[in-house]
């Protein structure tokens, strides 16, 4: 298992270089990323339906009256056509120059956000869609144009009316026929508003491991998140934030989709969602164990899931958990052979540190609080030093 694949995204600029991803970990988000903010995605425009576009612009149009000192009836309707054209020009083109500024050149997005569009919806139609929404806006300018200056050209009222009944009819016929474009802007707007909003001056915590190992039960009980929580592997399909608390200051806490072992450029979208968030974002690791192997992943596979996310994220903060405790633990402590992966006792040997937690009876859910805040607390001291030191 590799750092986050550049082939896999295709993009350069998202390459998660491992000589220094303790660098990347620790200043990431104070001094690297002073340049592009998070919380662009947010901020996308609202787009609106094309058919209510179109009738809005069309019926403004309309409405339009001519010059009140205007006399000649030609010149009258002349005055009043121009008037047309101008609120079609503005109705139209308005919204459509104000969506292509509204969304972002994918340069000036932060890389979490770059790499959450490619794995969403593909900066490949991330920026066709806006091409497309471009030509749309050029074709109406031309038009609007090309009847503002036949308007202006015309010497009788009746061809006035003619050239302004011919304007609105290719206007509808032509905004009709690519309206798609802002249909597909509109769904893309919705689809990237929906992917969570990082604070890079709040601490993380990323909750890490094999699918269906109870990651998202723990979120739910720890923070303010509400993921969804079922029995089957890849619940978790996108990114999901929960905030806590430690020292009065608030804290970040993401659920992501479970990681399979299996080679980088093998990987899903979603197993490439969990490492971008560890490749892009200053975060701790809670990496959650399923010792009674039911997740779908045995306890070796596990094992060398958290070994090798260990060699290529070096400077992470950690922090270990056994989950699903009431299966696995007696009140002594010894295990309860019938509930438990063959490998479960090698886990207990090689990582001796983990908490022992049960999201069913919240066993252990006080002592792991207590150590997600020690290490947050520590995190966000470290990420403020370096902050004051690039500044």
């Amino acid at each position: 298992m590799a750092p986050f694949s550049p082939s896999r995204l295709q993009n350069p600029r998202l390459k998660a270089h491992r000589p220094s991803m303790l660098v990347l970990n620790k200043c990431y988000a104070t001094r690297i990323s002073n340049k592009f903010k998070t919380g662009t995605l947010r901020s996308l425009p609202m787009v609106a339906d094309p058919g209510d576009i179109l009738k809005g612009a069309m019926n403004k149009a309309k409405k339009q009256t001519p010059g009140s000192r205007i006399t000649n009836g030609a010149e009258r309707e002349k005055s009043r056509a121009m008037k047309q054209i101008q609120m079609l020009h503005s109705g139209l083109i308005g919204p459509l120059k104000r969506y292509m500024e509204g969304f972002p050149r994918l340069s000036r997005v932060h890389e979490f956000e770059h790499a959450m569009i490619i794995l969403t919806i593909g900066d490949e139609r991330y920026q066709s869609v806006l091409r497309e929404v471009g030509e749309l806006r050029k074709r109406m300018n031309e038009i609007c144009k090309t009847y503002a200056n036949r308007i202006k050209n015309s010497r009788k009222k009746q061809e006035v009316l003619d050239v302004m009944a011919e304007a609105f009819e290719t206007v509808e016929r032509v905004f009709t026929k690519h309206q798609s474009a802002i249909e597909k802007l509109k769904y893309n707007a919705i689809q990237l508003r929906k992917l969570p909003q990082v604070d890079l001056t709040e601490a993380t915590i990323a909750l890490v491991g094999a699918p269906n190992v109870g990651k998202s039960s723990l979120v739910r009980l720890l923070s303010s998140g509400e993921p969804e929580v079922n029995a089957y592997p890849f619940t978790t399909r996108e990114i999901k934030m929960g905030h806590f608390y430690a020292e009065g200051r608030r804290h970040q806490l993401t659920d992501t989709p479970g990681l399979l072992l299996r080679a980088p450029d093998m990987r899903n979208n979603m197993e490439n969602l969990t490492m971008a968030t560890l490749s892009y974002l200053p975060t701790a690791v809670l990496f959650v164990f399923d010792l009674t192997g039911r997740c779908g992943t045995n306890v070796s596979e596990q094992l060398e899931i958290r070994e090798e996310l260990l060699l290529d994220f070096p400077g992470k903060k950690w922090i270990d958990v056994f989950t699903k405790a009431d299966l696995i633990f007696n009140e002594d402590g010894s295990l309860q052979e019938e509930y438990i992966d063959k490998d479960a006792p090698v886990a207990i040997d090689r990582v001796p540190d983990a908490l022992r937690v049960s999201s069913y009876t919240e066993v252990g859910l006080d002592v792991l609080k207590e150590s997600m805040i020690q290490k947050t607390v520590r995190y966000r001291s470290e990420l403020e030093n370096e902050d004051q030191e690039g500044s």
